[in-house]
């Protein structure tokens, strides 16, 4: 599988971040690439703290730091619903 460009992810996520509400498949894909940006940022060299970092993936992949929030914001609610006894 080809790695996708930062250019093919801001695309991937402007089209379907509107619709992750209503189509859970919009939603698992903004999850995926959420995690990519994430990965992507553990990588970067030239900051050392994180928030830096995770700035300069999202400008990047031109993903909007609000929108990756509320991405973020619902995996940790729906992590936590699953794992709670």
């Amino acid at each position: 599988m080809d790695r996708l460009d930062d250019e093919d992810i801001g695309i991937i996520w402007a089209r379907h971040y509107p619709k992750r509400a209503e189509r859970a498949s919009s939603m698992s894909l903004c999850v995926t690439l959420a995690l990519i940006i994430k990965h992507r940022a553990k990588s970067v060299d030239h900051y050392n703290d994180w928030p830096s970092k995770l700035q300069h993936a999202l400008a990047a992949a031109h993903v909007p730091r609000e929108q990756f929030d509320t991405v973020g914001k619902r995996v940790k609610r729906r992590a936590y619903i699953v794992m709670s006894p």
